[in-house]
Parts: structure tokens; sequence; C-alpha cells
């Protein structure tokens, strides 16, 4: 009551405070006009007439009786300003106003505040007796009220100590409800699928998430569908296989099925479960999770298809190079042996060189067809890379001497420097080490006019029965520009098209040298200046080597001695078999004929034959067919059979041999290498 009461009087103190001020702001505002004669200085002046005449009204309802008087006082004296001042703004648009108008103004104005003040003194006087008056009455108040309280408070602190505990267990209600509720929403929520099933296969309790990939309500599973009925055929297959295993062991991991929706389509799921059993060791339910793995499965099959794609296409690839190397090398075993025999046949002197750029064009053919399959089988990884034991010195030996006598022909010298630390024997791979080396030096002896070809073979660094080796080849020609070195390792790309143009060449004899390197575990190096020449390092790690005494490689010095000997030659293209056939009788070897291989058959029943040497396509029966019916019979098993093939792919050489054909001899081939052939295999 003394608060209502209080705040009632301030209230309406400042609502006579409010009064005045409006007053204030009249005579403000019809100051500025009177000294500066705008209109809009009197917008304060119209706005304070209205909101006074709203004031009057509270003031006379809510003023205690006891200021009615004085506040009428004040009323007047309000009324009395303001038509003064309403006659200042009349006589301001008439005449000049004199100091003795103003003055006046001012008494008004100190009248009206006189009678505010008066009362406000008043007011101010009575309250302070009153505050006084309510303060003793309040202390007896409170004197009354402190015993109350401290029983009060007694009683409260007993009620506080009785219901602490009922509130803590309000709260670990509280705290358990809510972790139920979060674990309930994670179940419910979860980015996989949760599910239990009873001991005959129902569901029991299945979260949104697997609902939603089903397109089933949780009503309509519950209770009614079995896992089971979910599955496709194969999957339910799969469920039964494994369900035994799960019951046995009480879990299951990893396992993948297909599910049908409500509508009919299919998703596929991983599966873990986890089986409950009674105490009589019963299975009662048992929990599940799952994961839909159905955009998996999806990539999983476009890998697969593009994989067989991907697989047919090399093969188809694999197939094609195979016929057309057969296609290409066969006309060109008749060129190239044709051009040795005719040589040998005594030419005319003008003929002599024509033969010579005709097996030139030939052999840069044949050489360009096995640097591409050569490529191929390294991009196809088709390459197998041997440890065989052999000299290395004799190696570097044969290679110096070959490529001496190329860099003589074209007015060059050669050089070799041979690190006498090196090892006598290594444990390598001789054929692909020489195919690097014979690229790298044949490139240096192609690009350089004239100077010097180096061969520089040495050790660098033995541990126990390994070592590491270096082999550079370097020369003074052309050279290569520095901003063109990562170029000169990738397939058809050689320094620039000028030299492409000036010399020839395919550009796929660094690319191969380098994809040998890397599958010997080498590194093949280049360092090189346009005009200054260039230098190859292929720096490799081999096993120390023994000397190998089985080396079946035979010069024609150590042949022997095959006079007498007869040779079946099969070949359907009768041309390849006129020129065998006279390198045979060159040799001394009686040589007998077949087109097919029903007529090597006929022929080995009516002759005596030391070694066939056999053409793999040929019509009616061809050379593999052939060859498995000479095994089959004990008659004839024991024959050498050297295939003569026009295909150098790896699947062709096993074949080959997987067939019982002992070597192999490619075409177009060379004489000498036919001969060692020959040798090793025909008995004496």
């Amino acid at each position: 009551m003394d608060r209502n009461t209080f705040e009632k009087k301030s209230r309406w103190n400042a609502l006579l405070n409010q009064y005045a001020s409006y007053l204030k702001d009249a005579e403000t505002g019809v100051r500025g006009y009177l000294l500066a004669g705008e209109p809009e200085f009197l917008e304060p002046y119209q706005n304070s007439l209205s909101q006074m005449t709203a004031i009057e009204d509270r003031l006379r309802a809510e003023c205690e009786p006891l200021y009615l008087d004085g506040l009428e006082s004040i009323i007047i004296a309000n009324h009395s300003k303001l038509e003064f001042i309403n006659g200042l703004i009349t006589l301001a648009s008439k005449r000049k106003l004199n100091k003795a108008v103003f003055i006046e103004s001012k008494r008004r104005m100190d009248v009206f505040r006189d009678a505010v003040k008066v009362v406000l003194d008043q007011k101010i006087i009575r309250e302070e007796i009153e505050k006084e008056k309510n303060l003793k009455f309040t202390i007896r108040l409170v004197a009354v009220s402190g015993g109350f309280f401290f029983l009060l408070s007694i009683l409260i602190l007993w009620m506080i100590f009785v219901f602490r505990k009922s509130t803590q267990l309000l709260i670990e209600k509280e705290l358990i409800e809510d972790r139920l509720f979060e674990i309930d929403d994670l179940y419910q929520n979860s980015p996989v699928g949760f599910h239990s099933l009873d001991a005959n296969g129902y569901f029991v309790k299945i979260n949104q998430t697997e609902c939603r990939w089903l397109g089933y309500s949780e009503e309509e599973l519950i209770g009614k569908v079995k896992l089971m009925d979910l599955l496709t055929e194969e999957s339910k297959e799969i469920f039964q296989k494994y369900f035994p295993i799960f019951k046995k062991t009480g879990h299951i991991d990893n396992l993948r099925f297909e599910a049908l929706r409500k509508d009919g389509s299919s998703l596929f799921l991983n599966l873990w479960a986890t089986a409950i059993y009674s105490k009589n060791n019963e299975m009662i339910r048992s929990r599940s999770v799952l994961i839909d793995i159905s955009q998996m499965v999806l990539y999983e099959r476009e890998l697969i298809e593009s994989r067989v794609r991907a697989e047919d296409a090399n093969r188809a690839k694999s197939e094609f190079l195979s016929s057309m190397s057969h296609e290409l090398r066969t006309p060109l075993n008749a060129v190239i042996g044709l051009s040795i025999w005719l040589m040998e046949d005594n030419p005319k002197p003008e003929q002599i060189e024509y033969l010579k750029n005709l097996r030139f064009s030939s052999e840069t053919l044949l050489t360009l067809i096995n640097d591409i399959l050569d490529f191929n089988k390294i991009e196809e990884r088709m390459i197998i890379i041997e440890e065989i034991d052999f000299s290395l010195k004799e190696f570097i030996s044969s290679v110096s001497t070959s490529f001496s006598i190329k860099a003589k022909e074209q007015l060059l010298s050669f050089h070799e420097e041979i690190d006498p630390n090196l090892p006598e024997h290594i444990r390598f791979d001789p054929t692909r080490m020489l195919q690097v080396v014979n690229n790298l030096l044949s490139n240096a002896i192609k690009f350089t006019k004239e100077g010097m070809i180096t061969l520089r073979v040495f050790l660098v660094s033995k541990e126990e029965n390994q070592v590491v080796i270096r082999l550079e080849v370097e020369d003074t020609g052309i050279g290569i520009a520095f901003d063109k070195h990562q170029y000169v390792f990738e397939k058809f790309t050689q320094a620039s098209q000028d030299t492409t143009r000036k010399y020839g060449g395919s550009g796929l004899g660094l690319a191969i040298s380098k994809g040998l390197a890397d599958l010997m575990k080498g590194d093949l190096e280049l360092k090189s200046e346009l005009g200054k020449g260039s230098k190859f390092s292929f720096t490799f790690t081999c096993k120390i080597g023994k000397p190998n005494s089985q080396d079946h490689a035979l010069n024609l010095k150590e042949a022997k001695d095959l006079t007498g000997k007869r040779v079946l030659v099969a070949d359907d293209i009768e041309i390849n078999r006129s020129i065998v056939i006279r390198f045979l009788k060159r040799w001394g070897i009686e040589s007998v004929e077949a087109s097919d291989g029903e007529e090597v058959l006929e022929k080995l029943a009516n002759d005596n034959i030391d070694l066939i040497l056999m053409d793999l396509h040929m019509p009616n029966v061809d050379g593999y067919v052939a060859t498995k019916q000479i095994r089959e019979n004990a008659n004839w098993s024991w024959i050498p059979i050297i295939a003569l093939t026009a295909s150098a792919q790896l699947e062709t050489q096993e074949k080959i041999r997987s067939v019982g054909m002992n070597d192999f001899i490619s075409k177009p081939f060379y004489p000498n290498d036919l001969y060692q052939k020959l040798s090793h295999w025909i008995r004496s």
C-alpha cells in the first residue's frame, strides 16, 4: 500500500512537472518565432497547448483534496501566461515589441513557477511526515514479523531437508529420460539401419532409417513380417546358408544380401548381427546393424563392366598386333631372305648398292615392327625379366666390337672405358640389357656427324653379393635442348620434327629403353646440351654371378658339321620354303618340304627326319595341332621341332612351348641365327 501510494504521488508530481515543462516549451517556441520570424518555431507552442489541456484534466482528477486550491492557482497562472504569449504572437505581426513586454512575460512565468513551488513544497513536507510515521510502523511490523519469519525459516529448512532428496531423485530421473531420448533419437535417425528379430525371424523393433530404406512403416513390419520375406531368392539362399552358423556362433559379420522394397525395387545391404540367448542357451532374439551399399554395388558393377571392356579391348589390341606382326613379317621374311640370297649370288656391281638399300629398308621396317611390339609388351607388363649368369666383360667386348665397326663406317671414333673392378660375371637379363645398350649406341651413332662415341662401364658400389653398375654412352652429336629432355623418353617423340625428317626413326627407341630400365629396376638418365652432344646413363643393381657352363650360345666356328642331316621345312608359302631350303643346302643339309600339318605327318611316316622347322599358321592342320600329334606318337616324340613364327608376342612363345615345340626362330631370320639353332638341336 505504501509503495502504491508513493508511486501515485510521484506520478502526480511528475505530471505537474511535465505540465510546467510544456509551458516552458511554449514560451521557448514563441521566443524563437519572435526572434527569427519563422512560423516553424510555433510548432512546439501549438503542441504544448494541446498537451496541457489533457494534463490539466488528469491533474484535477488525481489531485489530493488538500492541494486542489494550489492546483487551481497553478492553472490560473498558466492560463495567464498563455494569454500573454498569445498576445505577443498577435503584436509581433503588427509592430516591434519593446522591453516592457518581455519583462511582463517573465513576471507571469515567475508567478507560475512560484505557484508550482508552493504546491510541491507543501507536498514534500507532508510526505516526509508520513514517511517518518510509516517508518516507525514498519519497524514495529518487522520486529513482530521477524519472530514469525524465524519460526517460518526453521519450518522451511526442515521442508528443504525433506524435499532435497526428492528433488535429487527428480533430477536423476530427468537426466535418465534425457539420455534415453538421445539414445532413442540416435537409434531412430542413425545413418545406419537397426532392427531386432525374434527367434522366428519376425521384426520386433526397427528404426526409422531402415523403414525409409524398405519403404514400409514401423506398424507394417513389427510382428507381421519376417526378414526372410523381404529378401530376393538368391539372398534367401545366402541367409539360409549362414543362419545355422549364426545360431551356433552368436554373431555374423559383413554379410551382403539384396532386399526388396515395398515398391518392388531392390537395395543391397551389409549386415552385422548378434544373437541374444536365454538362460537355457536358446536364441530368443537377434540384433542387427545394416549399411546401405546399393551405390557401392552399382559402382562395383560399373567397374567390372569397365574392366571387362578394357580386357576385351586389350585382347583385341594384342590379337591385332599379333595378326599384323604375322602379316608384315611374312613378306619381310621373303624380302630379307631374297636380299641375302641375291647378295651371296655374285650380283653385278651396279646391283650391289640396290640390294644393300633393299636390305637396309626391309631391316629398318622390321626394326620398327619390333619396336612397336616391344613397346606394347612393356606397356602391358608382359616382359619377364630373367636372371641369368653371364660374363659381363664378354658382353661389353661383343657390344664394343659390333659398334666400333658401325662407328668406323660413319667415320667416327669409338672409345671404351672399362672399370677393372667390375665383376667377371653378373646375374642379370643379358637380352634386355643388350636391347637398352643397342638403342643408346645406335642413337649415338645416328645423331653424331663427326667426333667420338664413348662407352663407359664402371662399378658404382659393392655390398656383399650385390653390385651397382653404371653404363654410360656419350657422343659429340647434335645434342638435345634442355627444355626437350622431359620428352625424349616418351613414345613416338623426338627432340624436334626437324630431327625426325633429317634422321628418321620412330621415336620408340628411348621409350623402350626407359621402360626396360624400369622393369629391371634401373635408372636411365640424360645429360645433354644442344650442339654439344649427349650422355645417357643406365644405372642398375644386380647380383654377382657365376660362370655358366651350360651356355648354348654357339658361333659358326664352334658349330658342328650338319652335312647329311635331314630337315623337314613346313610352310604354306613356297617362297619362304625356298629361302630356308637354299640356306640348308649351303650347310649340306638335306631338306623335305610340306605345305601344311597333314603333309608333315605324311612325310614323317615315310622318311627319317632329324629336325622339323614348323610354320605355325598353315591351312587344314596348323603347326600347333601337328606338333601335338607328333608328340603323341612315340616314334616321333624325340624329333626336335623349331617354330618358324612371324609373331613375337609373349603369348605365342608360351603357346609354342606348351604344345611341345623345343624352340622358335622369328621371321624374318638371319642365316647365322638359324644355323646356331640347328647346330644346337640336331643330334650328332
